[in-house]
């Protein structure tokens, strides 16, 4: 079984899902569906990038 690491902001992303925005790569988390982005160091966490007000 594997820990949710969702809490400490570390998410896994549902791969199929992740699309290039321009930016970086973005997906919902598996476990959470939290909008999440990908980092340059390639880790996932919440979408730090406010694209509603855009």
């Amino acid at each position: 079984m594997r820990l949710p690491l969702c809490l400490f902001n570390r998410h896994v992303p549902i791969r199929h899902r992740a699309r290039w925005d321009g930016l970086s790569f973005i997906s919902t988390c598996r476990w959470c569906d939290t909008r999440i982005r990908r980092d340059p160091d390639g880790r996932w966490m919440k979408d730090w990038v406010d694209t509603e007000k855009v």
